[in-house]
């Protein structure tokens, strides 16, 4: 099971270190991000299991943005990280999973973690949809998800590559990476889910990752978001 994260916090010290304590947990993928509009963007473009959200920050107020999510995103388990413990009735009345008080021991951030885990492993459907059903020009095709080499959005639809063809299947990345992850399958970039099992090399440029290529030769390129997660599942692995 991998456990996909977001970390909300002004301080970008302090959101990069908790990140940087997630994806060094197995099975973990966390991204840092600095203010709401980040933190926004990320969960609509992304299929993701937690927040760990700061309550008092400049300009906004996490709890205001904890009611926003559980309307636009309820099955997302937000954790509540802050300096200030007087809020955690509040808290838990939004159906905060845990909050927790910094700085944050690493103890205290495992037991989060483990209860994360619990609760995305209960939530979880009993059995993968295992095959799409593409429908195009009179025809339907029956693609076994393990097919799928790479993911590719391509405006309204996913470009599902295999290794004798090429599917466009109507559906969102974030979609196609909800049904992948549990079988192997790795968000790479904004546009590109990656099967790992298919990565044969990292390959960096000026000294960051880069891209990954594939047993077959296929190039895909790794977003700035994804660097450090990529490099934690793959290297791990």
């Amino acid at each position: 099971m991998i456990v996909t994260a977001l970390v909300l916090d002004d301080e970008a010290i302090i959101a990069a270190d908790i990140a940087h304590q997630l994806n060094d947990r197995e099975g973990w993928q966390a991204t840092a991000v600095t203010s709401i509009e980040e933190a926004r963007r990320i969960l609509q473009e992304n299929a993701t299991d937690v927040l760990f959200l700061d309550i008092e920050m400049p300009g906004c107020d996490g709890m205001t943005f904890a009611e926003e999510l559980k309307t636009k995103h309820p099955s997302l388990h937000v954790v509540f990280s802050t300096a200030y413990p007087q809020h955690a009735a509040k808290a838990f009345r939004l159906s905060a999973l845990d909050y927790i008080v910094k700085p944050l021991s690493r103890s205290v951030l495992a037991d989060a973690c483990t209860k994360v885990e619990k609760r995305c492993v209960n939530s979880a459907p009993a059995e993968a949809v295992q095959k799409y059903v593409i429908k195009s020009f009179g025809r339907t095709d029956l693609v076994p998800m393990s097919d799928v080499v790479v993911a590719r959005a391509e405006r309204n639809y996913v470009a599902l590559v295999c290794p004798e063809h090429e599917y466009l299947h109507r559906s969102t990345i974030s979609d196609v990476e909800r049904d992948l992850t549990p079988l192997g399958y790795l968000r790479c970039h904004r546009s590109f889910v990656v099967k790992k099992a298919a990565v044969q090399t990292l390959v960096r440029k000026n000294g960051v990752l880069a891209c990954l290529r594939l047993h077959d030769g296929q190039e895909v390129p790794v977003g700035a978001n994804y660097r450090a997660g990529v490099q934690a599942s793959l290297t791990r692995d």
